[in-house]
């Protein structure tokens, strides 16, 4: 009976998945996760409290969390703290890193940065003045839960969601973590 449940669970997860890919939404995720990210120069960084700060030219396994300027950048600032605990799995993980990147919008665009410093998260943040990441990253989804995903050594999404969102985004990070540095 668990086997015929667990087949049948199985079935439904994919045709479930099929359906997906065809969707509009499929297809604009899977564009999106067959694009290089582009980071460009413009980004400035603001030194979170780590030792390592990443250099977004080297390839890397990272979480990258966006905000783009049509979000409230104070609201998204005040909900930073909670991608903490993703931060420290780079002691779990050498090469991963969290990196955030927020596009302020024309009201917080002054206060911003310096907001980022005071608040001196345990990653860095990046301050994209004039939206040149979204634009050099024009496949990116208008879903804002896409807006954070985790990015391959090949500079591509691997996986998209907000994991500080639900408990099963979560897990997936994990999981997905744990199988890319090979169950350590």
């Amino acid at each position: 009976m668990r086997k015929n449940l667990t087949a049948y669970l199985f079935f439904l997860v994919a045709i479930l998945a099929a359906g997906c890919s065809s969707s509009p939404d499929g297809k604009v995720m899977k564009k999106f996760m067959s694009n290089e990210i582009v980071f460009p120069s413009s980004l400035v960084r603001i030194e979170g409290r780590q030792e390592k700060h990443p250099d977004l030219t080297v390839p890397a396994v990272r979480l990258i969390i966006y905000v783009d300027s049509l979000q409230c950048s104070s609201c998204h600032l005040n909900r930073m703290p909670q991608y903490s605990k993703y931060a420290s799995l780079g002691n779990l993980y050498p090469d991963f890193e969290v990196v955030g990147i927020i596009w302020p919008n024309a009201e917080s665009s002054e206060t911003i940065a310096a907001d980022v410093a005071h608040r001196s998260f345990p990653f860095d943040i990046f301050i994209d003045e004039d939206g040149s990441f979204g634009a050099a990253n024009p496949s990116m989804p208008k879903n804002r839960d896409s807006h954070c995903f985790l990015l391959g050594t090949d500079f591509r999404p691997i996986l998209v969601g907000d994991p500080a969102s639900t408990k099963g985004k979560e897990m997936l990070l994990d999981k997905t973590l744990y199988s890319i540095y090979g169950g350590k």
